[in-house]
C-alpha cells in the first residue's frame, strides 16, 4: 500500500480514546474540536500526548484548512455544517467510522447512511458491515491496528481479569451479568469508567478497579491469569485485543466478532455459560497452560492487528479521498 503524497489536515471529534489513540499515529495533521464544556462535541485532546493532534476551538474552525472530516456520529454532520461552514460529503470530503453494532436490532437495523452514495462508510469489523443495512452507502472495513505494548504477561495473580466501560448502566450488553456467575468460580478483576460502584452493587469477588491510566493499566492486566471477554452485542473491543497482545489467554463469549478473532489455541470462545466456566477456572488454576495459550493470543493480535497496517490502510483512503 503506498501512502499518501503529502499529509493531509483531518477534522476528527475526540470519540472513541482507544481507537483515536491509534489513528492520530499517522503522519496527518488531525484537528480535534473543543469547546468551553469540554462536553461530547468538544472535549479536545483530553490530556492526551498525541504530537500530530490539535485543539482547535470550535470558533475558530472556519479559519481551518480542511481537507477530510472523519464522522463518527449522525450528529457531527450539523456540527461540521454550523462550525466549518461547509457540508460534509457536498462542500469538503469525508467519509463515516462506524463503532457500533448495529442497534436497536441485530439485522434489520437501516444506517444513517443508507441513502447516500457520496460519503464512505467505513465499519471496523467484517461481521458490523454484515448486519447494518448499509443501503446504498459504498462501505469499507478497516479492523483495530495497536501499537505493540509488549509481552508483559506474567500471570502471577491466580484471578480474571476484564475491561468494561459502565457495566452497572449497560448491564446485558457487555455481559456484566455474567460476571456473578463466572466469579463463583475465580475472582475477577473488573477495569474501566464507573466499575468501582461494582463493589457495593456486586459485591463477593468482582472487583471493581476504576479507569486507570493505560500504561499503568497493562502491566496491572497482565499480572492476571485470564482474560474474560463477556461481551452480548457490541463490537470488537480494542480492550480484548489489547490483552491478546500482552500474551493473556482468552475466554470469550461467542458473540459478533469474537468467534473470528481468537483461535481455538489461544482460549475459549463458547456460548454454553457451563463451557466458560470450566474455561475460566482451568486457566486461572494452571499457569503453564495459560502461558502457552497467551503466547498463541499473542501470535494472532501481532499478525492480524498491527498498528502498520492500520494505517497503512488509512492512508489509502485518505489519499483517495481527498485526490
Amino acid at each position: 500500500m503506498s501512502s499518501p503524497a503529502s499529509p493531509r489536515s483531518l477534522l476528527v471529534w475526540h470519540v472513541h480514546g482507544s481507537w483515536m489513540e491509534s489513528f492520530v499515529a499517522g503522519q496527518h495533521r488531525y484537528v480535534i474540536p473543543v469547546n468551553p464544556a469540554k462536553d461530547a462535541d468538544g472535549r479536545g485532546l483530553m490530556g492526551r500526548n498525541w504530537p500530530r493532534a490539535q485543539e482547535v476551538s470550535i470558533d475558530e474552525l472556519r479559519d481551518e484548512d480542511i481537507d477530510l472530516v472523519i464522522l463518527q456520529r449522525p450528529e457531527e454532520f450539523d456540527l461540521v455544517d454550523r462550525w466549518l461552514g461547509r457540508r460534509p460529503g457536498v462542500d469538503v470530503p469525508a467519509v463515516y467510522v462506524e463503532h457500533n453494532t448495529p442497534r436497536p436490532y441485530a439485522v434489520d437495523s437501516v444506517h444513517p447512511l443508507a441513502g447516500r452514495r457520496d460519503i464512505t462508510l467505513i465499519h471496523v469489523t467484517d461481521f458490523n458491515r454484515l448486519m447494518w443495512d448499509n443501503g446504498l452507502a459504498p462501505t469499507r472495513v478497516i479492523t483495530h491496528g495497536i501499537a505493540d505494548p509488549g509481552r508483559l504477561y506474567t500471570g502471577d495473580i491466580a484471578a480474571a481479569a476484564t475491561m468494561i466501560n459502565e457495566p452497572l448502566r449497560r448491564w446485558r450488553t457487555v455481559g456484566a451479568d455474567l460476571l456473578v456467575e463466572r466469579a463463583e468460580h475465580s475472582p475477577i478483576d473488573v477495569w474501566g469508567v464507573y466499575t468501582a460502584a461494582l463493589d457495593s452493587a456486586v459485591g463477593g469477588r468482582v472487583r471493581g478497579k476504576g479507569d486507570v491510566p493505560p500504561r499503568l493499566l497493562m502491566r496491572q492486566l497482565a499480572r492476571r491469569r485470564v482474560y474474560l471477554h463477556t461481551a452480548r452485542w457490541t463490537s470488537l473491543g480494542m480492550s480484548l485485543i489489547e490483552a491478546m497482545y500482552l500474551g493473556m489467554p482468552v475466554v470469550a463469549v461467542a458473540s459478533t466478532m469474537a468467534p473470528l478473532v481468537v483461535p481455538a489455541e489461544a482460549g475459549v470462545v463458547s456460548a454454553d455459560v457451563r463451557t466458560l466456566a470450566h474455561a475460566l477456572e482451568g486457566f486461572v488454576t494452571d499457569l503453564a497452560a495459560a502461558t502457552v495459550a497467551g503466547k498463541s493470543a499473542r501470535d494472532f493480535a501481532i499478525a492480524h492487528f498491527a498498528l502498520d497496517r492500520f494505517l497503512a490502510r488509512w492512508d489509502c483512503v485518505i489519499d483517495e479521498c481527498c485526490g
